[in-house]
Parts: C-alpha cells; structure tokens; sequence
C-alpha cells in the first residue's frame, strides 16, 4: 500500500497478491479483506461524480524497470478477478465484500456508462467467471485433504456467487460493445452448466424483452447469442426436470427452445450481419445437440415432422431472401488469383453460416432432407446471384457432403447440363491442347451476360462438389468438357472460375476427408433426444462410447485415382510441355495471343498443381552417400494428405521445363507482372512440397479460434449426475480437429524430413528454381518481389544449406553502390527474414563456440 497512484505497480502487485491467496491456505486473509477490496476497486479507475476516474496524479515508472515485466497485461482486473475468487470460502466475509464492489461496479457495465474503464470491466467478468470454473473443476476432481475441503465451496456458495454476477450480466448484455456483450454470453453460458435453476429464467427474461424491444435492435443479437450458448444447458435441464417432475420450469425451458428457433427466423436479415450471424448460430447450437431430425415422433411437439417440415420451409424462404439480397464486398481483379472468390459477411466474417448449413442438412432424416433438397434445388437452378457466389455454392455443399448420390442428381447434374449448353456455339481461343497459337486469330469476347453466368455456375460446381468424391466418376466426361471450354474462353473470368473447377475437382478426388461427421450416428442419445457429446481425456466407459464410432472417412477408389491421373496429364504434364513449346517458338504474335496463351498454361499448371498438392510426390533430394533418390514414402494416412497420384519424375519434368519458361520471362517479358506472379506460383507448388497444406491448415485454424461456446460443454456440468474429464464438444466438431490436425502433419511430415541430414541436400532441380526465385525476388514490380521473396524464404527454411548462396548474391547487392532501388529493397527483405536472420545467428553462435 506504500505505492500509491501507480497502474504499473497495481498490476505487479496484485498479480503477487492473487497467487499468494490462490496458493497459501495459512494465512488468514479475512482481517485485510477490506483493505483489498477498497484497493481493488479504486483500481478499476471508474468515475465519481463528475471525476473521469484516472489517478491526479499518477506515478510514472522509469522505461528500463517496465522491460522487468511482461507488458502485456494492460490492467489488474485479471489478478483481482483471480483473488476475489480463491478468497471464497464458507461462512466468510469474502462473498459479503464481494457483493458491495458489485454493487458499485454494475452502474458502469451500462451501455450508458461506458468508457475508457469498459475494457478492464469486460476482462474482470470475463476471468471471474474463468477462475470460477476453474476453481470448481480443481476442487471436484483433485483429491483434498480434510483441511482443505473445508475450503471448498458448497451449493449455497456458488448460488450466491452466480447471483452477484448476474448483475453484472444483466447490466452488460445491453451493451454495444462487442467484447462484453460476447463475455456475457459465454460467460451466461459457463454459469447455466452450474446454476441452471437461476442462469436458464434469467436467458428467457431476457430474451422475451429483446423481442418486445424495437428500438435498440442490438439487444436481440446479444439475447440469441446467450440463448445459443446456452442451448445445451436448456435442453439437459428441460430433460432433468422432466425426470424431476418440475413442469413449470420443462414449459419454460421447451418454450424458450421454441420461441427463440421461431423469431430468430426473423432476425436473418442481408441488411443486419449481426443479428443474422447469431441467428445461424442459434440454430447450428440446436442442432447440433440433437440425435436425429424427424426420424421418431416419440418426441416434444416442436421435434415432430411436421413441425420441423413447417420450420424448415419458412427457414429455406429466409435463407434465399438472404442469399437474393446480398452484395460482394469486392469485384475480381485480373491476376494470379482466379480461385479467390470475394464473399459476404456470411463466409467473410465467421464460419457460422456453412457450419450451420453442414449440421442442419446432416441431421435431417432422409425424408426431411429430400424434401429441403428439393427447395434448395428449385432455388438454385432459377436464379444466377453474382454477390452470393460462395454461399449459394456451400448451399450445394453442404447438400452433397450429407447425401452426395441425390444431392448430385438434383444439384451436380443440372448445373453441369446448364454450363455445357452456355457454353454451346461460343467462341474459343483454341490455347488448350495446341502448341502454338493462330497468328490469324481474331481476339473474340463473351458478351457480359453469359461471361457472369458461366463464372456463377462454373464457381457454384466447384464449391458444390468440394466433398463429392466417388459421384464425380459418374459425370467425368461431362466435367473434362466444361474444364477445358473453361480454359478456352477469351474471358479470364472463366478462364479463372475453369482454375477453381479443375483445382476442386482433384480434390475431391484425390484427398482424405470425413463423409459423415454431421449425420447422426447409433450411439445411444439421452432421452432419444440429446445427441451425447465427447472430449478427447474420455474416462473409463462413460464417454469412450461416443469414441467407439469414428468417422468414415474418403479413401480414393481406383475410378477415382484414374480420372484424377487423367486430369493430371492433361491439364499439367501436357501443359509444361506445351510451355516450353510457347517459349521456344520464335514467332512474335502481335496480337498479343502469346501473353494470353502463356496465362492460360500457367494458370492449367497452378490449377493442377494446387488440386493435388502433395498426392504428387515430390521432387527428389540429392544423396552424398550415393543411395538412391527414391523418397521414402509416408505408409499412415496420418500425415497424409490423399492418395498418391502421378510420380515425381513427372514433378521433376516440370521443374526443368519451368525453370526454363522462368528464364525466358524474365528476358522476353521481364515488364509483366502478371505472367511473372504465375509463374512464381507455380514454382512454389512445385518445390515447397507440403506447403499447400500448411496454408490450408492455418486458413482452416483461423476458423477454430472463432470456436463458439455454443458448442462447448465445460468440465464441470451439476446438471448431469458426473462431470467430464475436459470439454466436451459434439461429434463433428472432435472430427473436424482430427481431420484439421491430420492436414497439419501432412504439411510437417515432409517439411521436416531433410532439414537435420547433413547427407541429404538439394537437387540440382532444386537449385535452379532458388536461383530464379532468387533473381524474382529482386524484380522491379513490387508485387512480383514480395511474391518471390515469400516463397524464398520457405524454401530456404527447409533446405538451409541454400542459405550461405543466397546471402553471398544478396550482400554483394548491398554493397555495390550502383545497385538499383529494387535490388536493394528485394535483398534487404530476404536478409531481414527470420529463416535468414535465425540461421546466420546460429551459425555465428557456433563458430564464436569453436
């Protein structure tokens, strides 16, 4: 208490003070309660008054003491959160101390209080409600002595915790601020799984007057996402009370459920993301704790068919108002990325929407999906809606995971029937299949129309049959003929939605993925209502039973592989050759057929190249030893990525035939950038082997750290007889981090495997392609560099011993003070590179050693 009006202080020492009361059982802290409890409260810095509520006259700290401590923590309120929870303790004064600085601290939690001090309020209800759960989760599973169980904390305790913060979150759920308002829910959502007698009346109050209120909109978003957080807790204690013979709280719990799955209908609205966001999300946290859709009417009211039929057709009409009312965020530029589709705040902002499509579809029973496949077919095949590209197209995947031989009949089928007639009597540039373009040719075009239309449908099939598999087979001359009249209109907007076809085509048929982690499986529900959920630390037989059903996964068929070894020699090995036929041919079109045609091969080479990605063996190293080059081949599909199509000499054909188009381009069309970004690309999937994956992975992990606490159960759960060894989460989503955590070995299985041999070094293959990276990476187009400069370093961080070249040519451009502007920024990037920095620094470390 002797370092007055110091926030740096404050934390430091209520960090110590947090960890002593947390850890010492002897000493007795009651005598300095309100002694702490006044110092925490005066630093949370809230205003008196008139007063803004910062310090007259605050200490400053000299800079050199601040690099002593972690400057992360931005203020006390996680220690103080930490200490009023272990303070807690039967028939102490804590609890009472605890209420009066709630009582004070729940007028700023007001949307009409807030200020500076909101973010130190959202992170002391965010970890007092953390510390909570874990306090409990260490006293119900730690065996305890007799002296510290009288320490633990009793029913009576934790109801009266749970009632002193609820005032917070009955003030804060009202808030615009979107980091408290997210701490509430999840926050309402922990507590339910405890108190769920005082937690779940408090959501449907809450909820109920969020629909009564029109003026501040943002207050039903808040109530639907607690009701979504919370809908596990609602449905186990609808089903308790059942068995308890509680029937008003079973009315009240059934029509929340109810209530909130109808009105949310309302709130899915182009124009109000927000609100939109939450309502998908309400329902994928409702289906997602169900055991089957429509199968059994031996169920409440609103499980029955028919009224699920009834709710599915106003959802459907919803959605597709949605879907016909959206916008893209941005148009497509011409360049490298041709498979990039803009999307909307659907696909943009969360994953909420193609989540919540993939548990709603799967767990349709085969009669309510046929008939919800029927509407979505009706709609699709109507209507070309350019804003909404991405999401009418996971509409259709979604559709085709979940039942891929109908959902192809309905879906697949039609719109291939539709591009091949759109594509009928269409003019064509004749690059695919020919070696040297027509010195004749006249440059045609599509007209605007039929240009969207094509990109629509030829993006919504690749979107579509991302998960298809084993149904592609059945149409494999039908896809052949739309890809290459893809590649062969004069449009590079087809050109670029043909790429994403193709891309997606090899795919799905080359890779291993789950077929059905979102239907119902025959694991015993509770009630016949609550599909079972599971965590990875199962214990003993209570959840090892969920785990006794793993998923199916796609294993390639022999179909499969050679439609793939098809596509793969057609649109990669022919086209390298045809490359290099371009590059070697000495006629100068002046009507600029050569630039075109250079883009379409390259853009067939990436496409190809990015479908398979490491199915195609990669290119082998160089032995000292004099072994073989033979790659050890990985025998687990865990680290695998897909079955393996094509060889590596067909990847080593290429690197020779690119690295000599490579050289061509930086002599012949040097001031290209677009040719030269492509050909960078390709030179990337061509040597950073594993790489695809990694990227794939960490877009895919993005995802999961936007994890919802919809689909969390915690550890501690008082409304089941037992509590689980950690979270538990449904089946699908323990298959999606298996098949997520499968993708991240694949990219590592290979990246790592020569890195540590001093025998094993590049090829000669290898080396050329870094040289032409090198001399890319010190372009004059800024694009093109940093381009280059990307894939450099990640060839160099699995093959260091390219290092030492590479720094020689890079300080001698440093040093040459005639050097260019763009050399010099292109070396001077590659220099600061951790891979560069981090390999000089160990080596000086070693030699300095010696």
């Amino acid at each position: 208490d002797s370092v007055t009006n110091c926030n740096f202080w404050d934390i430091q020492w209520a960090a110590i003070i947090a960890r002593c009361i947390k850890n010492s059982r002897s000493i007795e802290w009651e005598k300095f309660l309100p002694l702490l409890f006044t110092r925490y409260l005066n630093m949370f810095e809230v205003p008196i008054s008139s007063g803004n509520g910062s310090y007259p006259f605050p200490v400053e700290v000299p800079r050199n003491t601040r690099f002593l401590f972690s400057s992360k923590t931005r203020s006390p309120s996680k220690a103080i959160a930490k200490s009023v929870v272990y303070l807690l303790k039967p028939k102490s004064l804590a609890l009472e101390q605890f209420e009066k600085l709630i009582n004070f601290l729940e007028q700023f939690y007001h949307p009409s209080n807030g200020g500076r001090w909101t973010y130190s309020l959202e992170r002391f209800l965010r970890y007092l409600v953390f510390y909570f759960e874990r306090r409990l989760q260490h006293e119900q599973f730690d065996t305890m002595d007799e002296k510290n169980e009288q320490f633990c904390l009793g029913k009576e305790e934790r109801a009266v915790f749970i009632k002193v913060v609820l005032k917070l979150l009955d003030r804060g759920q009202y808030s615009k601020d979107d980091s408290l308002a997210e701490t509430v829910s999840i926050a309402t959502s922990i507590l339910s799984y405890v108190e769920p007698s005082l937690v779940l009346p408090f959501v449907a109050t809450n909820f109920q007057l969020a629909l009564e209120t029109t003026t501040a909109t943002h207050q039903l978003k808040n109530a639907v996402t607690s009701v979504a957080f919370s809908g596990r807790a609602l449905l186990l204690s609808s089903l308790c009370s059942t068995q308890s013979g509680d029937s008003s709280m079973i009315d009240t719990l059934y029509d929340l459920i109810v209530t909130s799955l109808s009105n949310a209908l309302l709130g899915m609205d182009a124009n109000d993301p927000p609100k939109t966001v939450a309502t998908m999300q309400l329902i994928g946290s409702i289906f997602s704790n169900l055991a089957t859709v429509g199968v059994s009417d031996d169920v409440p009211a609103f499980l029955q068919t028919s009224s699920l039929s009834d709710w599915l057709d106003e959802f459907f009409c919803r959605l597709f108002s949605v879907l016909q009312n959206l916008e893209s965020s941005s148009a497509i530029a011409e360049g490298y990325q041709t498979s990039i589709m803009p999307g909307t705040f659907l696909v943009e902002d969360s994953p909420h929407y193609f989540c919540m499509l993939e548990i709603a579809l799967g767990k349709l029973s085969k009669t309510l999906f046929n008939q919800s496949l029927k509407k979505i077919a009706k709609f699709v095949n109507a209507n070309i809606l350019p804003g909404a590209t991405s999401e009418v197209g996971l509409l259709c995947c979604a559709c085709v995971h979940s039942y891929p031989e109908e959902a192809s009949v309905y879906l697949v089928k039609p719109i291939l029937m539709t591009i091949m007639s759109s594509f009928e009597g269409t003019p064509t540039t004749g690059y695919v299949g020919r070696e040297v373009p027509n010195n004749m040719s006249t440059k045609a075009t599509l007209s605007p129309a039929l240009e969207t239309a094509l990109d629509y449908y030829l993006r919504v099939l690749a979107i579509s049959i991302s998960y298809a598999g084993p149904v592609l087979v059945s149409y494999r001359e039908e896809l052949k003929h739309v890809i290459m009249s893809a590649f062969q209109a004069p449009s590079w907007k087809v050109n670029g939605a043909g790429d994403h076809l193709l891309r997606s085509v090899l795919g799905s048929l080359v890779s291993f993925y789950p077929l059905d982690q979102y239907k119902p499986f025959s694991c015993q529900s509770i009630a016949n209502i609550i599909e079972p959920w599971g965590c990875s630390k199962a214990h003993q037989d209570r959840e090892v039973e969920m785990l006794n059903f793993p998923p199916k996964w796609h294993d390639p068929s022999q179909d499969e592989l050679s439609f793939a070894n098809e596509l793969l020699e057609f649109h990669f090995q022919s086209a390298v050759e045809e490359l290099l036929t371009i590059c070697q041919t000495e006629v100068q079109s002046e009507t600029g057929d050569e630039k075109e045609h250079l883009k379409i091969t390259l853009l067939r080479i990436h496409s190809a190249l990015q479908g398979v990605m490491s199915c195609l063996p990669e290119l082998r190293p160089s032995y000292k030893d004099g072994r073989s080059k033979v790659v050890e081949p990985s025998f687990f599909i865990a680290g695998s990525s897909g079955s393996t199509v094509g060889s590596s000499e067909m990847r080593e054909k290429a690197a020779e035939l690119v690295h000599i188009a490579c050289r061509y381009l930086l002599k012949e069309r040097t001031d290209d950038s677009i040719l030269l970004a492509l050909v960078v690309r390709v030179i990337d999937a061509l040597v950073n082997y594993g790489s695809l994956e990694y990227d794939e992975w960490s877009s895919h992990v993005q995802a999961w750290k936007l994890e919802s606490a919809a689909i969390i159960e915690p550890q501690c759960n008082f409304i089941v007889p037992f509590h689980a060894q950690g979270k538990k989460r449904p089946r699908w989503a323990l298959v999606d981090k298996a098949h997520l955590h499968n993708t991240w070995r694949c990219s590592q299985s290979s990246y790592h495997r020569y890195r540590t041999d001093a025998n094993v070094s590049p090829s000669s293959l290898m080396v050329n392609l870094v040289k032409d990276l090198l001399d890319l990476s010190l372009h004059n187009y800024e694009t093109v560099r940093s381009y280059a400069g990307r894939s450099l370093t990640k060839m160099l961080k699995r093959w260091p011993s390219l290092i030492s070249d590479c720094v020689l040519t890079l300080t001698e451009n440093l040093r040459d003070s005639k050097a260019l502007e763009h050399v010099v920024l292109g070396s001077c990037s590659i220099l600061a590179s951790q891979t560069v920095l981090r390999h000089l620094t160990t080596v000086c470390l070693f030699h300095n050693h010696i």
